[in-house]
């Protein structure tokens, strides 16, 4: 075979490699979705974002990538997967997509575990982790829909919730 005809035909092939990995990464991104907004912040939060600043449907948390902490700023977008940190004095209130309402209050950390929700169908699941310090919910959609698709997590036990609105506070060591 010719010289030119092997140099088209790597070439050939390392740009048709080069397309499906673009294609593969841009699908990956497509599959992170935004979980909430941050409506109000007082004082020092904090969010440790995991993954590629989101997390794939059904990936669990633990599975991720931990980057370093940001300040947190109304408006921010948050992501399944995220950790957010208040400190001493501070607070944070958050909406999730299906108008689920989550406030932090100060010295608390919490984890957004999972958060799928489909807008059409009302559909999805939302589970959270609340490390320390207090936390306040209120259900969304995924709540009058289908209860049974939430979870609250504390170092000692999960909460599945059936009510609206609540108050968990768990204490530091």
């Amino acid at each position: 075979m010719r010289q030119g005809a092997v140099s088209f035909q790597r070439s050939w092939g390392i740009a048709i490699v080069l397309c499906s990995v673009g294609t593969v990464a841009h699908a990956d991104v497509q599959d992170y979705v935004q979980a909430g907004i941050v409506k109000v912040v007082r004082g020092e939060v904090l969010v440790q974002r995991q993954g590629a600043a989101a997390q794939k449907p059904g990936q669990p948390a633990s599975q991720q990538t931990v980057f370093p902490q940001v300040s947190v700023h109304v408006g921010d977008r948050l992501f399944a997967g995220d950790r957010v940190v208040t400190a001493d004095g501070a607070a944070v209130g958050i909406t999730l997509r299906d108008d689920t309402l989550v406030s932090l209050g100060p010295k608390s950390t919490f984890v957004l575990e999972q958060y799928n929700f489909n807008e059409s169908s009302g559909e999805g699941n939302v589970a959270v982790r609340v490390i320390k310090g207090t936390l306040r919910y209120v259900t969304g959609l995924i709540g009058k829909h289908a209860p049974e698709r939430q979870q609250v997590m504390t170092p000692t036990a999960t909460i599945g919730i059936r009510g609206t609105d609540f108050i968990v506070d768990v204490a530091s060591e």
